[in-house]
């Protein structure tokens, strides 16, 4: 291999051989279904959640978001390599010296970056300048997932959450009934303006993808503020992240009917109800 291009023949030779490549670093890769499975070796973890489609010649750990195609693991799992070399070692042309310790991946974050509309800003910061803070609410009370910090309410006593985007922008607000139904008050949000709950203070590390909205702000409440949750806003939107979008979050919100589902897929699970709050007495608090 010469010359500073790398020929577009070589390079999908390299990384058609990525069950090849991958279980050179992995000892424990095994077949599961028209897959590969094995523990991931970017982060530790007891059950197997590093996954490698052979068909679509790409790795994806639902662990740590690790992911890729032969090329990027073996640049991985030899920091320093360059783009070149990685693929003169899959071709046989050179041999590394590699560590397959487990490292710690970083964690990946969710992307929206879209800036919201400015019609949609100004409704959702005319209704925020029409609510007022109160210490807890109904919902969260019915939920068992009061707050310990004021709530927005409007004059009729529900709930308003303002949904801002990666960018910092308010584009909308989410008015949550004690029902846990929601409506918006810049009408429902498109998938590109999809609603992140920030944390308060320090961040977990977690980002909780999750259905809804009602949903999000309970999980929000029972993480105690300090994870990242990101509402999709419908079951198909959902689906379509977990088939397309893996790398932006690192747990998943679901029914605890649900939650087997998803951890035999190897996904971190955070169960809806989360119940931190068990404790409070309801009828003191009504």
């Amino acid at each position: 291999m010469s010359g500073d291009r790398i020929p577009e023949r070589l390079l999908d030779d390299a990384r058609a051989r990525i069950v090849e490549v991958i279980s050179g670093y992995v000892h424990d890769l095994k077949k599961a279904g028209k897959d590969w499975s094995a523990c991931c070796p970017f982060h530790n973890e007891k059950s197997p959640s590093f996954s490698v489609s052979e068909s679509k010649e790409f790795f994806y750990c639902y662990g740590c978001g690790a992911s890729g195609d032969a090329i990027k693991f073996v640049q991985e799992m030899n920091p320093g390599i360059t783009f070149r070399d990685a693929v003169r070692s899959i071709l046989g042309e050179i041999s590394l010296e590699s560590s397959s310790a487990p490292r710690r991946s970083t964690i990946k974050a969710v992307t929206c970056n879209l800036p919201g509309h400015a019609e949609d800003r100004e409704k959702a910061s005319s209704a925020m300048a029409a609510t007022h803070l109160i210490e807890q609410h109904k919902y969260l009370m019915q939920n068992n997932t009061a707050s310990i910090t004021p709530c927005a309410v409007d004059r009729k006593g529900i709930l308003m959450v303002p949904m801002i985007n990666n960018i910092g922008e308010t584009t909308n607000v989410a008015a949550i009934m004690a029902s846990g139904s929601v409506h918006y008050a810049a009408g429902k949000p498109s998938f590109g303006s999809t609603a992140i709950l920030m944390p308060e203070g320090e961040h977990d590390g977690k980002t909780i993808i999750c259905v809804d909205y009602a949903h999000a702000w309970r999980i929000w409440w029972a993480q105690r503020g300090k994870s990242r949750v990101l509402a999709c806003m419908s079951p198909d939107n959902f689906r379509w992240m977990l088939l397309n979008c893996k790398e932006r979050f690192t747990h998943i919100g679901c029914d605890p009917a649900e939650a087997d589902e998803h951890v035999d897929y190897g996904r971190a699970v955070v169960a809806v109800p989360l119940d931190p709050y068990a404790k409070i007495d309801r009828e003191k608090v009504a």
